[in-house]
């Protein structure tokens, strides 16, 4: 049987899985003052003869990872069997059901199959397509005959679970339209009533699963139906550790293989990718030793777990999650102490957690880039996403922003949902002022949408205590833009200004550009670095890239960039930047919210009066035409007076 992924090693044999629970049991029974007798010495000796007889299997040997969803279904299917007389002393009722959620790939279907061939328990299994039926009628049938089939096993004396696999769409929550849905649900919800547990028995026990746990309806959420919910987590790198060794133990490995690396490196793997990542690798490995001579002797090695690596990702993070960036620090030019800054923030509390844990220190939560325009700021975003090997989730206003109400709210908090899951990650908000905008007065339907998003953002911050290996990084040009809530410690504790290059790192800009480029030998970058002062990294990329086209109009066949196309392209492209607007960005810490810098209040107070109807050219246009409309009014009631007074005057006369 090939390994299942999901749970932990825990009991090791039916004597220890006895005797530990035996153990457990006394000590509930003590502290209710009543201290019934262990099993009776011969019963223990039936058991362990009958186990030993029939080689007892563990769920351990075909799982790993998820102890307490493991113990959980232990405790709830072998419980009333070794423990009756206890819980008929205690008076103890004994749960009925039990409810699994968690991702898709987790394990779950694993879990409960593994656990009812270790106890050798009946197993009925009921899934949405084999109860949905065309006429009326009968998916209720399909429900009372699993039951009566499960009851009968009861009878007999042997213990019966019944496992009903995507409950949420046999059960969905009964305010939908569809009458099926609701006659199946309201069916489910008698049958699971009418089996009612006795000290003795636990009757039929009833276990479900599902990944959208708050679909299901309500009533089922409830004690004496669904007893207990068992969240069937990620698994941790220990986990995926052992999960490894489970689908690799039958595979030759190399001596080269670390498993605990490869675990280490495969963050928000679940279960069913980890054993596509091991069938990949082994394809690998296959496809190689077909080209050697030696096709019988061969081993899976580092490079082929590398070639696996990329193709097989998490699937929890498809669909919301990008590429990591193939981006290096030595692709961004100077900024040596940023840099610095961010390889602290971002990569020691994921490779060196346990020097952060030793000390007591909790990492950073979210870093705020801000700066002129193409100064590389979401290149070092992506610079950081590669260095730390994290899950990398971006995030943009044109994305959140939706004609639909909450929609943008619901994706943000999927995004941190899934982030949690996939941890260690990385959540980039490029332009961040779009998202996070100052609250006002404004009730615009765009601020109103904006104020939603922010707070939905400020609650996800706030709840990443418990999370680990999550980071919020942002970066903006406006940093005056953002609201002042996101701008403490706790939510933005690293605010980082990125200046435009200095001589220094304009050289090595021109470096990194032109290192794929054939140049001339009286190109002198130097030189270029000092005659481009106030030129962004945006700025020198262009600059670059349009020497060539300018070598390629001049000659079609041409092999080298010469100086003078440098020079060409230089005199013709000003910098955008001034020096005014630099200082204005650079002293955005030094200064308050209430003491703007001339460059940003201006633009604030224009944005203001435009949308407060403020312009002076304006209130001159509206009293013109009220003017003009009063004069015209005024005309009307003296042409109409006078016709009224001069018949009037002639009838007199």
């Amino acid at each position: 049987m090939s390994p299942l992924p999901g749970i932990e090693p825990g009991f090791q044999n039916s004597h220890s899985l006895t005797v530990t629970l035996c153990f457990k049991v006394q000590t509930l029974s003590a502290s209710l003052t009543l201290a019934p007798p262990p099993p009776p010495p011969s019963a223990i000796s039936d058991m362990e003869s009958s186990s030993s007889s029939k080689n007892q299997w563990s769920a351990e040997e075909a799982i790993g990872g998820n102890a307490q969803a493991l113990q959980a279904l232990r405790e709830l299917i072998i419980f009333p069997r070794l423990f009756s007389p206890q819980a008929h002393k205690l008076g103890l009722k004994w749960p009925r059901g039990l409810l699994l959620y968690g991702p898709p790939g987790t394990g779950k279907t694993s879990l409960v199959r593994a656990v009812v061939r270790e106890c050798g328990a009946h197993l009925k299994i009921i899934s949405p397509h084999t109860v949905h039926r065309a006429h009326a009628g009968e998916s209720e049938k399909i429900l009372r005959e699993a039951f009566a089939e499960a009851a009968s096993q009861v009878a007999l004396g042997n213990t019966s679970v019944i496992f009903i696999d995507e409950i949420d769409a046999l059960c969905p929550r009964r305010d939908s339209k569809r009458e099926q849905d609701v006659r199946v649900a309201s069916q489910l919800f008698t049958l699971m009533d009418s089996n009612k547990p006795t000290s003795s028995t636990a009757g039929v026990v009833v276990v479900a699963s599902t990944n959208r746990v708050d679909a299901i309806d309500p009533a089922l959420r409830r004690s004496g139906r669904f007893d207990a919910e068992i969240e069937v987590t990620v698994p941790n790198e220990e986990d995926r550790f052992q999960i490894l060794k489970l689908y690799t133990k039958k595979i030759p490995l190399d001596p080269s293989v670390d498993l605990k690396i490869i675990a280490a490196s495969c963050n928000g793997y679940v279960g069913a990718d980890l054993e596509a990542l091991c069938r990949e690798a082994t394809m690998f490995a296959v496809k190689r030793s077909n080209t050697n001579e030696d096709a019988i002797n061969f081993s899976l090695t580092m490079e082929d777990w590398k070639n696996a690596r990329s193709i097989v990702g998490p699937s929890i993070t498809r669909g919301v999650t990008v590429e990591v960036p193939k981006v290096t620090w030595e692709d961004i030019g100077g900024l040596k102490e940023l840099k610095k800054k961010l390889q602290q923030a971002v990569e020691w509390p994921i490779k060196h957690s346990d020097a952060f844990s030793r000390l007591g220190i909790s990492p950073v939560r979210g870093i705020l880039l801000h700066g002129p325009p193409g100064c590389s700021k979401t290149t070092l975003a992506k610079a950081a996403a590669h260095a730390a090997q994290a899950a990398f989730f971006s995030l943009s206003g044109a994305e959140l922003y939706s004609m639909y109400v909450g929609e943008g709210e619901a994706l943000l908090r999927n995004t941190f949902q899934r982030a949690r899951l996939a941890a260690p990650s990385i959540i980039f908000f490029d332009e961040a002022d779009v998202v996070a905008t100052k609250r006002g007065d404004s009730s615009s339907n765009s601020a109103t949408v904006g104020e939603r998003l922010l707070s939905t953002l400020l609650t996800e911050i706030d709840g990443l205590e418990e999370a680990k290996g999550i980071l919020v990084l942002a970066a903006t040009n406006r940093p005056y833009a953002i609201d002042a809530a996101l701008m403490r410690p706790g939510r933005f504790d690293l605010v980082l200004y990125v200046p435009p290059p200095d001589l220094e790192a304009r050289y090595e800009i021109l470096c990194v550009h032109t290192r794929n480029m054939k140049t001339a030998s009286d190109v002198n970058l130097r030189r270029l670095a000092e005659d481009t002062e106030l030129f962004t990294g945006a700025e020198l990329e262009g600059l670059c890239r349009e020497a060539g086209i300018v070598a390629l109009r001049e000659d079609i066949s041409a092999a080298v960039v010469c100086d003078r196309h440098f020079q060409v392209v230089k005199d013709s492209v000003k910098p955008a930047l001034t020096k005014a607007e630099i200082d204005s960005y650079s002293s955005f810490m030094k200064t308050s919210s209430q003491a703007l810098p001339r460059h940003f209040d201006s633009g604030m107070k224009s944005d203001s009066n435009r949308k407060n109807g403020l312009n002076p050219m304006s209130l001159v246009k509206i009293s013109v035409v009220s003017f003009v409309l009063f004069a015209a009014a005024a005309a009307k009631y003296y042409i109409i007076d006078r016709d009224q007074i001069v018949p009037h005057h002639i009838s007199m006369t």
